[in-house]
């Protein structure tokens, strides 16, 4: 690649000539190629100052001058020679012509600007993506990764092993975390998926500086920084984080698409794509939970800016944010003086001064504003010399209410005008919105006799009060918030200030309650976006059942029984109504017990529609997680609770520790927000600061209710002594402002109180107090928190739920202890594998993960490309051609239900069987594998039982194989070159000539062997016949080898005929006499109701069993066996095809009665005098030459020296022909290397460990392979 001329005094340090000319020299950096201590040396220099240099460039340099001229770089030979065999066939011959050899450094520099200005024009590529390429070309070649798998950053970094430090690459993907080293000829490889990290934290002490210590269930990771610690914490952080969500959820990494556009002005360059969509989302995540927005909302941008305040006649210096759909602002410093012309510069270095204290929590945010598009009416700009005083650069923002927010000094004004034009262009009318929802239910509702009536607050029906009525603080709260709204404006566009805090920590008039919930909450937004909503929720549930609307029914009465709204028919139908919808409308949650209690003081302050997008806000976003099936948000939340104790309250925490009441305590506090455990009329009070401050304001009361019984907790003796003072504590709180009257708590908790009377507490001096002691603790600090345990607490469900797995296969598979742990890891990954590469598509009905319903060995299942990789990988019996073949038998075989998936249990079912299983086992298996018929192997989409050399996904079966190879092959594989999207590819006429090519290299292997196969058994049989009468026959080879040093007494057609009846006599015996022994064991009941095997299912176990015995150890002695076992059983079949033919039709084909009487087989030997034996070798070339026959790309080649005559009479399998079970296993048993191979016993854990680490391939070179063009 050309590049600018830049100066270069120091020629030949660190750089080795491999090229020159009078005029140029072709470099190689040391430490790349070649070798020494001096390579060593550099490529360790370059690791550790994170140096990217290219390893190869050119020099102009002349002989009188010292200074040289960089003029190309490149990251492989083909492309720096490319540039010098340009240089030498068009600048030699110029440059030879100068007598002066300035004008030549002239005419170079001039000539290669020219052609690097070109050749930038010609292909306009952004530096960071070829960057990214390159980076991403070197992660998946070290750790063959496959294309799915996207890198997200690298960074240079220190493995610590031993106390010894390895320099090396930290590879950062979505799914993965990778560390390489290769240093002084060693290398070091470290594979860590996301998904198996327990624990992630930050460290800096004199041993490991700036280190960041990772553990999983395998060990410990300690990884040192030197440069961008914070970062790449913060980054891994968010990974793990990331992974953590999807072990619970199941979903794989979808890259956003818009992100581009969305940060092109903020990210700096070289910067991933992938790395701009995580910052990005960690920003809009920030942004929504700030202004509480909706979860579809991202961040468009953000800027500086001034905000004119009318209510107090200044500006408020803050910062705007853009999205799709909202305009907001919030303050960042204290209110600045009017500026004028000159002091913008004044107010910057303000600005700045306070940005530490910020920083501090010294500052609150003064002000924060929503402006909802769907709002606003006008966006106009202010000219600089008409806005006065309302500052320069502005902006005017006119909403429906007739309000004008006016954001001045803005940087790019053009840019933000431009983009809120776009913005508004694209809003939708809700009202436009819902009326496909409405149209679509007009049918329903027309014929339903009674329609729908949704409830108002049920405070208004059943506690009615007249404004005579109401307390003295009560009227002043109102007429304060009257006021309140006055000033600062009211609904969704008003302007938030630390007053509006202080009201809210007073205490909310009933009349304003429910809608300054809906207004802080952001349900307000959410549902003015989704008129119609709720009623469409409603309609399409009614009547459904539901296992949530199953649990719904049993706790509708228990919800707030004490209050007489739900006593009535009104409010327990209002609250069916919610759950239902909601339970509808977000199955992963469902229902959860605490919802109901939740609901229905949300019902008691807000409509029925109203407290639908409550629960939702409160459900998915200000509680998140909290009320699914293992409640996971809510056990995060208790590991931030016990963690803010131990800050706080250091001994307290030691003291509850030890009583074990940390766990009780808080699931119970916080799942139903104090509903549950105080009188409902003081827990609203909390409900009231909840929605506006979120979730830190729970950690305050709880924090607050623990330092006032800190005293008594510590003297507490025993865990039930500890409850009653709690409990007794907040069953006295009260509420001295309530309008409610007083009801009875029905609080389970406090059955046991003692006889003691407490002091009442007011709930309002309890918040305060909460403010004052523990107002620090902000959201953010929460959130950084449950990032923290969010691993510990996700694993640890994640052990439960293995526990669980295993005990409940336990009973169906032959594998134990460790090996059964090693699978059920190992099937997971490949689960999870699947999530993320999307390499199969889930069933639609696989439902939620912990469904209780559900078995516990159902959570996770396979599709046949990851059960062939495994199967290939594992089984013994995986070896020869037809591995994949039988990979599919075996698939289908366990596929009863026909969904194409396969679940841990059926998996490892099989699994103990081949590689556990006593030789009846085993054999049956076999024997009912082979019974399948073709359409049933023929039904498999995007599916076939090709051979394993040829895998078109790169989870396939050969992946495994290939990576199991030695060392050799191991360095094939990484100096490969991976294709990535954008490099060459071939045609489609080379494409098919390579397919063509390989499927009839596949197809002319299959049939030489089998045809091999056919032939060695065919002379085998002879020497075994020959042999039995002493004739001099000498086998030195058998097998499938060929007839090669085979020496055959030839002899005449009589006495073979003799001595194969002698033969067959006498292994007829041997069967009849293994039969008895089988029928006297206990295993009789394995042979009931098994099939009977036709010839052409016989013939296709044959050819598996010829495979299956591919580099064995007794190969040779396994194909002799094999040969004899197979005639024996052609023979039998034929001869018991009459008798079993004479059979009545309604006799049972299985058991005894289904094979013919051993004195029946016997009188039927002697007609085998008058017939042409068929055999083995016969019905396998027959089957050979009709499938050959089939392919039109193939023509049957004529066998010379064979009788064809015999050979075309057997075109087609014998479907009279049949052997039982019985028989098979009788005839195995009597040759002992079978009756081995088939008893030996495999252990899978050493294949397990193989496949896992697959990916972690050491090189033996000392050099990188170069890219290939």
């Amino acid at each position: 690649m050309w590049v600018k001329p830049e100066e270069v005094l120091l020629a030949n340090a660190l750089w080795v000539t491999e090229r020159a000319n009078p005029f140029f020299v072709l470099q190689r950096r040391k430490g790349y190629g070649g070798g020494g201590l001096t390579g060593l040396l550099v490529g360790t220099l370059d690791t550790v100052l994170d140096s990217k240099t290219p390893p190869y460039r050119i020099l102009h340099q002349t002989p009188g001058s010292e200074v040289s001229y960089s003029v190309s770089i490149a990251n492989n030979k083909v492309e720096i020679h490319k540039d010098w065999e340009w240089i030498e066939q068009n600048l030699m011959e110029t440059l030879g012509a100068f007598e002066n050899e300035e004008d030549a450094t002239e005419f170079v520099k001039c000539k290669i600007e020219s052609m690097f200005t070109h050749e930038n024009e010609e292909r306009e590529v952004d530096e960071e993506v070829e960057n990214y390429k390159t980076s991403t070309r070197k992660f998946m070649k070290l750790f063959n990764m496959p294309r799915e798998e996207k890198l997200v950053n690298q960074y240079s970094c220190s493995l610590w092993k031993n106390n010894i430090p390895r320099q090396g690459w930290m590879y950062l993907s979505v799914n993965h975390l990778c560390f390489y080293s290769f240093l002084m000829g060693k290398e070091a490889k470290v594979i860590i998926r996301w998904t198996d990290i327990t624990k992630l934290v930050k460290g800096n002490n004199m041993l490991f500086p700036e280190s960041i210590k990772m553990s999983t269930r395998e060990g410990e990771f300690v990884f040192s920084m030197l440069l961008h610690s914070s970062e790449t914490f913060r980054l891994m952080e968010q990974l793990a984080n990331m992974a953590m969500k999807q072990l619970m959820q199941e979903g794989g990494f979808e890259e956003d698409k818009t992100i581009v556009d969305r940060t092109k002005k903020r990210t700096p360059k070289r910067m991933s794509s992938i790395k701009r969509d995580l910052d990005a989302r960690a920003r809009s995540d920030a942004f929504r939970s700030a202004f509480c927005l909706p979860l579809e909302e991202k961040l468009d941008g953000d800027t500086e800016c001034l905000l004119w305040t009318p209510y107090n006649k200044q500006h408020i210096w803050g910062r705007l944010y853009l999205s799709s759909s909202y305009i907001c602002f919030a303050s960042r410093v204290d209110i600045v003086e009017q500026p004028t012309v000159t002091s913008q510069r004044h107010v910057r270095k303000r600005k700045l001064r306070r940005e530490h204290a910020i920083i501090e929590g010294q500052v609150r945010d003064l002000l924060t504003v929503v402006i909802p598009l769907r709002e606003v009416v006008l966006v106009e700009k202010v000219d600089n010399a008409a806005s006065g005083e309302l500052g320069t650069d502005s902006l005017v923002v006119t909403t429906k209410g007739k309000h004008n927010f006016i954001f001045s000094q803005l940087p790019v004004r053009e840019f933000i005008l431009q983009k809120l034009s776009d913005f508004l262009s694209r809003v939708e009318d809700p009202s436009d919105k819902s009326l496909s929802r409405q149209n679509s239910s007009v049918d329903s509702a027309n014929n339903s006799p009674d329609e729908i009536q949704f409830q108002p607050a049920l405070v208004s029906v059943f506690h009615r009060r007249n404004s005579d009525e109401l307390s003295a603080k009560e009227t002043v709260k109102e007429h304060l918030w009257n006021v309140h709204f006055s000033e600062f404006g009211r609904g969704v566009c008003m302007y938030r200030t630390h007053k509006t805090q202080e009201l809210i920590l007073q205490g909310l008039p009933e009349k304003f309650r429910g809608e300054i919930w809906m207004l802080f909450s952001g349900a307000i937004n959410e549902m003015a976006t989704n008129k119609g909503y709720y009623r469409n929720m409603v309609e399409q549930s009614l009547g459904k059942y539901t296992l949530a609307s199953d649990e719904i029914e049993r706790d509708l009465h228990r919800s707030l029984p004490e209050h007489p709204a739900f006593q009535s028919d009104l409010g327990i139908g209002a609250l069916r109504r919610v759950l239902t919808a909601y339970a509808w409308r977000n199955p992963t949650i469902g229902y959860c017990q605490a919802m109901n209690i939740v609901t229905s003081v949300l019902l008691l302050y807000v409509s029925e529609e109203e407290a639908f997008w409550l629960l939702t806000s409160i459900c998915e976003r200000l509680l998140p997680d909290y009320y699914n099936t293992k409640v996971v948000g809510a056990l995060i939340d208790q590991q931030v609770f016990e963690d803010l104790i131990n800050e706080n309250l250091p001994a307290l925490h030691q003291k509850l520790e030890v009583l074990g009441l940390l766990t009780m305590i808080s699931l119970s506090w916080f799942l139903t927000i104090f509903l549950s455990v105080m009188p409902f009329n003081c827990a609203v009070s909390i409900l009231d600061c909840f929605f506006y401050d979120g979730a830190r304001v729970i950690f305050q009361v709880a924090l607050t209710i623990l330092d006032n019984k800190q005293a008594e907790l510590l003297d507490a003796k025993e865990e039930g002594e500890a409850m009653t003072i709690l409990s007794s504590y907040l069953e006295n709180v009260t509420n001295k402002d309530s309008t409610m009257p007083h009801i009875v708590h029905t609080n389970t908790m406090c059955s046991g109180l003692s006889e003691k009377k407490e002091p009442s507490v007011d709930v309002a001096e309890l918040i305060d107090d909460s403010y004052r002691k523990y107002g620090h603790i902000s959201n953010q600090d929460i959130d950084k928190l449950r990032l923290k345990y969010r691993l510990h607490v996700v694993q640890h469900i994640e052990d439960s739920t293995k526990r669980n797995v295993l005990r409940s296969v336990q009973t169906h598979t032959l594998f134990k202890g460790k090996e059964l742990e090693d699978l059920f890891r190992l099937f997971k990954e490949e689960y999870l594998t699947s999530c993320y590469w999307r390499t199969s598509q889930q069933p639609a009905d696989m439902g939620d993960k912990f469904d209780p319903s559900r078995p516990y060995y159902e959570m996770y299942k396979v599709d046949f490309e990851q059960f062939k990789t495994m199967y290939l990988s594992l089984s013994p019996w995986a070896s020869g051609s037809r591995a994949g073949h039988l990979a599919l038998r075996t698939f289908k075989f366990l596929d009863d239900n026909k969904d194409n998936m396969v679940n841990f249990k059926e998996f490892v079912y099989v699994l103990g069987v081949i590689c556990k299983g006593d030789i009846t086992q085993k054999i049956k298996l076999l024997y009912l594998l082979h019974q399948l018929s073709p359409h049933e192997l023929e039904d498999m989409p995007a599916s076939s039982p090709v051979s394993p050399s040829k895998p078109e996904n790169p989870e396939s079966a050969v992946e495994a194989a290939d990576y199991f190879d030695s060392d050799t092959s191991s360095v094939d594989v990484l100096q490969d070159e991976i294709s990535l999207p954008g490099d060459p590819v071939l045609d489609e006429e080379e494409e098919s000539e390579v397919k063509e090519e390989s499927r009839q290299d596949t197809s002319t292997e299959d049939k030489t062997q089998i045809a091999a196969t056919a032939e060695s058994n065919q002379d085998v049989n002879k020497a075994d016949i020959l042999g039995a009468e002493g004739g001099g026959s000498q086998i030195v080879g058998s097998g499938p080898c060929g007839d090669e040093g085979l020496d055959v007494v030839q002899k005449s057609a009589e006495e073979v005929t003799i001595e194969k009846e002698t033969e067959l006599h006498e292994k007829l015996k041997k069967m009849y006499a293994k039969k008895k022994e089988l029928n006297r064991s206990d295993s009789k009941a394995e042979f009931k109701d098994v099939p009977r095997m036709s010839q052409a299912q016989f013939i296709d176990l044959w050819r598996t069993l010829y495979d299956m015995f591919t580099e064995n150890k007794q190969e040779q002695e396994l194909y002799h066996s094999i040969a004899s076992v197979g005639t024996l059983l052609l023979e039998m079949g034929e001869v018991g095809k009459k008798f079993y033919l004479q059979k009545s039709v309604s006799e049972s084909s299985t058991g005894e009665n289904s094979s013919p009487g051993m004195d029946s087989l016997t009188e039927e030997v002697d007609q085998l005098k008058v017939e042409p034996t068929k055999s083995l070798s016969d019905l396998d070339e027959s089957k050979m030459k009709e499938e050959t026959s089939s392919s039109p790309t193939e023509k049957p080649q004529p066998d010379e020296g064979s009788s064809s005559v015999s050979r075309n009479s057997y075109s087609k399998p014998d479907s009279d022909w049949s052997i039982s079970f019985e028989q098979l296993v009788a005839s195995l048993l009597t040759e002992q290397p079978l009756v081995t191979y088939f008893e030996n016993h495999e252990d899978v854990s050493e294949a397990v460990s193989k496949m896992r680490n697959r990916r972690l391939i050491t090189r033996q070179s000392g050099h990188f392979p170069e890219k290939k063009k």
